[in-house]
């Protein structure tokens, strides 16, 4: 085990810059399952799907991705240890070990990601082999969805036969909905019926993925990327609102993967400038000024070419409201930038008014506090959510407020204005 662990850490950095290189396009990644375990299943092209699927998966869930792989590789030493530590599972394709399947049902029952290609085996031309129902088993006895997924151009990163990767090579991946069948018809039959839904989802899937090669991806795919992005950073703080080291290095990848997908430097830029923000959290304040420059500049930048986008009207506000003003900070310029983030944000999005009551706080303007913190706590946030924090923050400084005395009575009763 210590083996494989020093074997992925030290190749972790040199797969995933591959990964990056040559991923062009992603859709559909909203599809994944936030929390709990599930089964992937791809078309299949090259061994470079692994690699893309290991990478892309594991940096948005934050768990391993598991492959069903031919009990040949693990018949030699260096082999094995590679395939080991790359979250392989032996498999005889015919018939299925009962190791094998003990294996798979740790992996499931452990909340992990299983990869399974319907095929079989590496696929060198157009249309889809025959597919094996072995990968839709699988999800049936542990009851947790699979979802479909179409790939092209990691053949020409990794040929078949191939040792080693091209310097070409554009990969595109769509991923789309959890397959959804008749359960109670008994598993056998449902194990054939989600095989043939799942064919012809992925048919319709690759054909995607192909389109994007000339076309690009679609404009919504970055929309919701942006917004998986956005949640999964937001979903990785801790109480403190604070990112842990290793929380920090997944995000950092997968902003990563994510950037080829823009074509200005917008939603994915802020994103990456909000990552490096959170990580001056932890430095010393004495060494924050100089690298928040890029932070600063990221959100005016975007701010040019669109000037009420949300995050980076966010993430300019909360610079002025960290930086002292010897070095630029101005809370009345937070003001500003957080009102065009709270113009720009959903009903319930209570971040942007946090800011601001924050701001309206460091100027001392008391009544335009309160009026920002009724209206945090007249939000319903869903209980658990930082959105709920945050409301539960605002009632208790405006509990605190009352208690102080130090709010006019008119600015307490009369509610919003």
């Amino acid at each position: 085990m210590r083996g494989e662990n020093t074997v992925r850490s030290v190749s972790h950095a040199f797969v995933a810059g591959r990964v990056r290189r040559h991923l062009r396009s992603v859709d559909g990644l909203e599809h994944l399952p936030t929390t709990g375990p599930f089964v992937l299943a791809p078309n299949h092209r090259s061994y470079f799907d692994h690699f893309v699927m290991e990478i892309l998966v594991g940096a948005v869930t934050g768990r391993p991705v598991w492959f069903l792989t031919k009990r040949e590789s693990f018949d030699r030493t260096l082999p094995r240890l590679w395939t080991r530590a790359w979250y392989g599972i032996p498999v005889d394709r015919d018939a299925p070990a009962p190791d094998t399947l003990r294996t798979v049902k740790r992996v499931l029952t452990g909340g992990d990601v299983l990869c399974v290609y319907p095929e079989g085996t590496r696929n060198t031309d157009r249309a889809l082999l025959p597919f094996k129902s072995g990968a839709f088993r699988f999800a049936l006895a542990a009851d947790v969805p699979v979802i479909p997924v179409g790939i092209t151009g990691t053949d020409e990163v990794l040929p078949k036969g191939r040792r080693w990767f091209r310097s070409s090579g554009r990969v595109h991946l769509v991923f789309g909905t959890p397959l959804v069948v008749d359960r109670s018809a008994g598993k056998q039959r449902a194990a054939d019926e989600m095989a043939a839904e799942a064919r012809r989802s992925i048919e319709d899937l690759v054909q995607r993925a192909e389109a994007s090669r000339d076309l690009g991806a679609p404009h919504t795919a970055l929309e919701a990327a942006t917004r998986l992005l956005d949640g999964r950073i937001t979903g990785a703080l801790d109480e403190h609102g604070q990112l842990s080291r290793s929380a920090h290095r997944r995000m950092r990848l997968l902003t990563s993967l994510l950037a080829p997908l823009e074509t200005r430097p917008h939603h994915i830029s802020v994103q990456r400038a909000r990552l490096l923000g959170l990580r001056l959290l932890a430095l010393p304040a004495v060494l924050r000024p100089l690298p928040a420059r890029s932070v600063r500049r990221t959100a005016e930048a975007v701010l040019h070419h669109d000037p009420s986008h949300r995050d980076a009207n966010y993430l300019l506000g909360r610079w002025h409201l960290s930086m002292p003003s010897a070095l630029g900070g101005s809370p009345l310029v937070a003001v500003d930038a957080f009102l065009a983030s709270t113009a720009a944000s959903s009903p319930g999005d209570t971040r942007a008014l946090a800011g601001l009551a924050e701001a309206y706080a460091a100027l001392g303007r008391t009544d335009d506090l309160v009026r920002t913190l009724r209206t945090l706590c007249d939000i319903g946030a869903e209980p658990g959510t930082r959105d709920a924090a945050r409301v539960e923050r605002a009632r208790a400084r405006l509990s605190t407020l009352k208690t102080e005395g130090s709010v006019e009575s008119s600015a307490l009763v009369g509610g919003r204005r």
